[in-house]
């Protein structure tokens, strides 16, 4: 089992790196500056890049090894609908709450930007970006990654170690380790990802909750999405420190009331959900 993990995660990497290396090589051949590259479009671009080739490892493993086993991803689920808008606004509700209280506290300031066609733009290039990066990283870490420890070892190892993982698949990503709350923060999260796959039988809620609670943390209150540059944004942040508070330039999810939020939606979401699908192990 580890070594199917370590080659769902192998094959995505490596294909970035190509990716990467003709990227740079097309570029200087074309006489382009890379340091002048445009820094959110050059995030923009690896990002989708991630998304497709994580999506196309995710399937890939689970139709030459696991489709025979039984055991689904957890796409084809009833009320799919359903669950992703009842995520959606959980996510919403979520940021929201750690950003206002992030605000309180003096941790930052904000203010409105203009409405205009860059903006929206903005906006609406975000809102698919971040479609993208869900349906991605919970297509992989939760659909593949967690439903194959499920299957061999059950819920409760599934969803610690496959939030580890989720938190380790952010490693590269700036600043993560400038404080310890990022790490922990992403961590929290998968674990309210994973719970929530569980709880509700499927993929749709975790993919609903994650999109909101990017594109509101980046696009809407104006912080950086877990160390990147979202661009144009509604409201626009100033760091007024301290790190631990403000979250830095990591984001909000580097912020410590981040943990507290996250944890409450954990416990709020398991007293919420159990029991409600009979086939979660977690309703006990």
């Amino acid at each position: 089992m580890a070594g199917k993990i370590i080659l769902s995660g192998l094959m995505p990497l490596i294909i970035i790196l190509i990716a990467g290396i003709i990227y740079a090589i097309i570029s200087v051949a074309s006489g382009d500056n890379l340091d002048d590259l445009n820094a959110v479009d050059g995030a923009r671009w690896t990002l989708y890049l991630q998304c497709a080739v994580f999506i196309a490892s995710a399937f890939a493993m689970f139709a030459f090894f696991e489709r025979k086993h039984g055991w689904q991803m957890g796409l084809n689920q009833k009320q799919a609908g359903h669950f992703a808008l009842q995520g959606f606004f959980a996510g919403i509700l979520l940021m929201t709450v750690s950003a206002i209280l992030i605000w309180a506290a003096g941790g930052i300031s904000w203010e409105a930007s203009n409405w205009d066609q860059t903006l929206i733009r903005s906006l609406l290039e975000g809102f698919i970006l971040f479609i993208c990066v869900a349906l991605s990283e919970e297509i992989f870490t939760r659909g593949y990654i967690q439903g194959l420890i499920k299957y061999h070892y059950g819920s409760t190892p599934a969803i610690i170690v496959s939030s580890i993982i989720f938190a380790f698949m952010h490693s590269m990503n700036p600043n993560m380790f400038e404080t310890p709350f990022p790490f922990i923060n992403i961590c929290l999260a998968g674990i309210l990802f994973s719970i929530s796959r569980e709880l509700t039988g499927g993929l749709w809620w975790p993919i609903g909750l994650h999109l909101s609670w990017n594109f509101f943390q980046g696009y809407v209150y104006g912080f950086q999405v877990s160390g990147m540059n979202p661009g144009a944004v509604v409201l626009q942040v100033t760091d007024n420190g301290p790190v631990q508070l403000s979250g830095g330039e990591f984001g909000a999810e580097g912020s410590f009331i981040a943990s507290l939020v996250l944890i409450l939606g954990i416990i709020a979401l398991y007293y919420m959900y159990r029991g409600k699908n009979k086939s979660s192990t977690l309703k006990r």
